[in-house]
């Protein structure tokens, strides 16, 4: 049976993800929240259109309301549950191929429903397919909505028009935001010199386009002579952005931006962001100098969020470009960040390559991985232990290990951060051969 992971439940359309679990899966969003409504929205893929009915009609079995958004990016959607106080249920499997689909609830805040009602949504899609079936009444009704100008006119009461006009290209990866972002930018006061991404057909969201694929965008915005290029994912719920001269810059770069942005300011709480574990080791000695703190957390979006409630933080994201700016929404909004990117830039002179140069400090970072049967006992294994302690008492404060436990693979994870290449490299083979051989001790065993 499909679960809920770390950003909602995914699956192959109508293979594992079917209309029929998507029906269930409706029926037991309503039974586990039952409030007087739900609005529900989608990306461009093609079984989004069908999945959203099969959902939505889930919900409106039981008598509830559907307000129906259509095609929204997800940050909108969470500004969409705030406005209305209503929960929304978003259709979209984010940056992957438009042969998935996925499904996710915002409560009526517009973050995420909490673990335990994910796993009662679970319990009566169990239930159901099992063919304990619910009492059914009168249907709810339909009321189709478009929130695209709503939620610009928000964006822009929040953070109104930039000072400078920049030439931007964008890139709306074929999906929710491919008409929506160069929208918002324009009426922010920018220049859209061009655009790609922007023929969705239910099939090419993602293709080659977008967050995952920026090096087109890049090329792009050379060609076009941009200041700036904006590069969202399927739904638009991350940003990652092209310089003037066609350098990709990822969420780490642009959080060091957005925290000085909001210092200088006074509207970076405590100083402080959140980032992951998987987040580069120069965001804290960029940051060092003006006197910000780093708080790290595990991997995933609501990792960060919940650092962010509990320590008071306006600020916090990931290496991908999923980044949360408090005040602006408690989810990931790439369109907000394009936004904020567009005002931070604008007060550093229009000038990305110049602010990179100036104030980003990056450590080399190796990945490598290691397929185990073993994973989750190697972690705990004396020998490797003796020589992760090893290995960071040579890096010292000029490095980092993050070694882990895939969470949905056979895969133990190594990174490796150094401030030479070399010495990151030499430090990662070393651990794949010991993790190699340590993984054979225990599985033989």
């Amino acid at each position: 049976m499909l679960r809920f992971g770390t950003d909602g439940i995914r699956g192959k359309a109508n293979q594992e993800l079917t209309m029929e679990v998507g029906y269930w899966l409706g029926v037991g969003i309503a039974k586990a929240i039952q409030p007087p409504a739900f609005a529900i929205g989608r990306d461009t893929r093609e079984s989004g259109y069908w999945l959203a009915h099969a959902v939505g009609l889930g919900i409106a079995s039981l008598g509830i309301d559907i307000i129906d958004c259509g095609v929204l990016p997800t940050g909108a959607l969470s500004w969409v549950a705030r406005s209305l106080a209503l929960p929304t249920v978003v259709i979209s499997a984010s940056h992957n191929p438009y042969f998935d689909n996925g499904i996710k609830v915002f409560d009526a805040d517009g973050a995420k429903i909490s673990a335990n009602t994910e796993r009662g949504i679970e319990g009566y899609l169990a239930e159901f397919l099992e063919g304990k079936r619910p009492f059914f009444g009168p249907l709810g009704g339909v009321d189709q909505r478009s929130f695209e100008d709503s939620y610009v006119d928000w964006v822009l009461t929040k953070l109104g028009v930039i000072e400078h006009p920049l030439r931007v290209v964008i890139d709306g990866a074929n999906g929710a935001a491919w008409r929506l972002g160069p929208n918002l930018a324009t009426r922010m006061g920018a220049e859209v010199v061009a655009t790609i991404g922007d023929k969705p057909d239910g099939r090419n969201i993602n293709a080659g386009v977008g967050a995952l694929h920026p090096d087109v965008l890049a090329s792009m915005v050379v060609q076009h002579q941009a200041d700036l290029g904006l590069c969202f994912d399927g739904d638009a719920d991350r940003l990652i952005a092209v310089s003037e001269s066609g350098a990709i810059v990822d969420g780490d770069e642009l959080l060091t931006m957005f925290a000085l942005y909001l210092q200088r300011r006074g509207a970076l709480a405590h100083d402080s962001l959140a980032v992951t574990i998987m987040s580069n080791l120069g965001i804290e000695r960029a940051l060092e100098p003006h006197a910000i703190s780093v708080v790290r957390t595990d991997v995933g979006d609501r990792q960060i969020a919940t650092a962010m409630t509990r320590d008071q933080l306006s600020l916090g994201g990931e290496q991908s470009g999923h980044i949360i700016v408090k005040n602006l929404g408690p989810t990931g909004d790439g369109l907000v960040s394009g936004a904020l990117l567009l005002h931070a830039l604008s007060d550093w002179g229009g000038s990305l390559d110049r602010f990179r140069a100036e104030e980003v400090v990056r450590y080399p970072q190796v990945h490598r991985q290691v397929r185990t049967q073993a994973r989750d006992r190697i972690i705990l294994d004396p020998d490797f232990m003796e020589l992760r302690a090893d290995l960071e008492a040579e890096l010292g404060s000029e490095g980092r290990l993050v070694l882990r436990p895939s969470g949905t693979e056979p895969v133990f994870r190594i990174l490796v951060e150094a401030a030479d290449i070399s010495v990151a490299t030499r430090l990662a083979e070393q651990l794949v051969t010991e993790v190699e051989a340590i993984s054979r001790r225990l599985t033989t065993v």
